[in-house]
């Protein structure tokens, strides 16, 4: 573990420490929070139904049930037939693989991980993204705690800044790095557009995304269901 957050691994802004989790992998003192994380909505495989059904899925099977989801935190639905290979990103110059780290915190704003290999919520290395909602709003964070906290709702705090760490134009943001290999500067308030973060076609609903992904997108572009479909 300790070897995939140091050196070119450790992203120079990167001051925070993480708390681990028990683990059965292992038991880690305080260490270096993990700089980078990749986005578990495109490693998860769909099936046929909310209702897990494993004898009728939509696709391949999951190489183990454990990666196998019908649904994503509250009612957010993968898109059928969907399963992770690079070669299936649509717009690969659209779609975000890697940014900036923000591991989610504990009700007592700790930073936390799993190393686990089957981890939670994403575990140390992969993350939920900018658009999920936090603890405090309705619906409750899906999972884990805050990640992307939105640091507008905290600003004299270091909960906002864990993953917003760099500035531009007088807004926090993120480095953020495409399928296809190149990388940009997301201010804030453009990296709370669900399109970076999750597969085209996912279906989420209005009350899954946060206050400010919400504002990122217009009712115009909801369907009968009240869902926002997540195109290119």
């Amino acid at each position: 573990m300790q070897q995939a957050v140091e050196g070119v691994f450790k992203c120079p802004s990167n001051t925070y420490k993480a708390d681990p989790f028990q683990s059965e992998a292992g038991t880690f003192e305080q260490q270096q929070m993990t700089s980078y994380n990749t986005f578990r909505s495109f490693m998860m495989w769909s099936r046929t139904m909310v209702n897990w059904n494993p004898s009728e899925p939509w696709g391949e099977r999951a190489p183990v049930p454990e990666a196998s989801f019908d649904t994503v935190g509250g009612k957010t639905l993968t898109p059928q037939n969907y399963r992770p290979h690079i070669d299936r990103v649509a717009n690969p110059a659209g779609k975000v693989y890697l940014a900036d780290a923000n591991r989610f915190t504990d009700e007592s704003g700790k930073i936390t991980y799993d190393i686990d290999w089957d981890a939670e919520n994403g575990g140390a290395f992969c993350n939920g993204g900018p658009t999920l909602p936090e603890w405090g709003e309705s619906p409750p964070s899906s999972g884990g705690g805050p990640q992307y906290v939105l640091s507008s709702y905290h600003p004299d705090e270091q909960l906002g800044k864990i993953g917003y760490r760099h500035h531009a134009a007088g807004e926090r943001g993120i480095v953020v790095n495409f399928f296809d290999g190149h990388s940009e500067f997301l201010t804030e308030t453009q990296s709370r557009h669900p399109r970076y973060f999750w597969p085209k076609g996912t279906k989420i609903p209005f009350p899954e995304l946060n206050e400010e992904s919400q504002k990122q997108i217009s009712i115009q572009m909801l369907d009968d269901d009240f869902n926002y479909v997540v195109g290119n």
